[in-house]
C-alpha cells in the first residue's frame, strides 16, 4: 500500500463512514414545535464535525509528509541521544491503558446508581489521573467543571434526559437541577 494512503486510509474510512450516518440521520423524522431542535439536529451536528475534523486530519497528515520528504530528519534531534531514533514510536503504557478502559467500563455500569452527574464528575477526575497526571487539585476542578458543563449542556440546551442516580445521589442529582433551572 503506498505510504500516502496508508496515512490517510483510517480518516477517510471514518469519513466515509460519517459520511454514511449523516445520510440516515437525515431519514429521523419529528414533529416539533417552531423554535425547537428536533431529535435530528445534535446527530448531525456531531456527524459534520467528526467530517470537518477528518477531512482536516487527512489534510494536516498530507502536508506534513510532503514536508517530511522535502527535508529529511537530522541525525540527532534536539533532545535525543546520538543512538535516540527520533522516528521511533512512543512506548507504550499498557497499565495505563488498562485503567483508562476499565474506569471507562466502570463509568458505564455506575451512572445509573451514581447519576450522571457524580459519576461523571469522578470520571473526569480519574482519567487524568490514570493517564499519569499527578495533580489531584486541578483534576478535580477539571472534573466537577466539566460535570456542570454537560449536565448544563445537556439538560438547558439538548433537553437530554440523564440518569439522577439512587438515594443520596438522587436528592444531589434534582437539588443540582433544580439550582440551574430544570423542572
Amino acid at each position: 500500500m503506498p505510504s500516502k494512503l496508508r496515512l490517510v486510509l483510517p480518516h477517510g474510512l471514518l469519513l466515509v463512514a460519517t459520511l454514511v450516518l449523516y445520510w440516515a440521520a437525515t431519514r429521523i423524522q419529528a414533529n416539533v414545535g417552531a423554535g425547537r431542535i428536533g431529535p435530528d439536529a445534535w446527530p448531525k451536528a456531531i456527524l459534520v464535525f467528526m467530517g470537518l475534523l477528518c477531512a482536516w486530519e487527512m489534510a494536516r497528515r498530507l502536508a506534513m509528509r510532503r514536508r517530511d520528504d522535502a527535508a529529511r530528519v537530522p541525525a540527532v534531534a534536539p533532545g535525543l541521544g546520538a543512538g535516540d531514533d527520533p522516528q521511533a514510536t512512543p512506548a507504550m503504557h499498557a497499565g495505563k491503558l488498562a485503567a483508562g478502559a476499565g474506569l471507562v467500563f466502570a463509568y458505564v455500569i455506575a451512572v445509573p446508581w451514581l447519576g450522571f452527574f457524580v459519576a461523571t464528575v469522578v470520571f473526569l477526575a480519574a482519567f487524568p489521573l490514570c493517564g499519569g497526571i499527578r495533580r489531584p487539585v486541578l483534576t478535580t476542578a477539571l472534573g466537577l467543571a466539566g460535570g456542570l458543563a454537560l449536565v448544563i449542556v445537556f439538560m438547558r440546551v439538548a433537553y437530554i434526559s440523564l440518569p439522577l442516580g439512587e438515594g443520596p445521589f438522587r436528592a444531589l442529582s434534582l437539588a443540582l437541577l433544580s439550582a440551574i433551572g430544570v423542572s
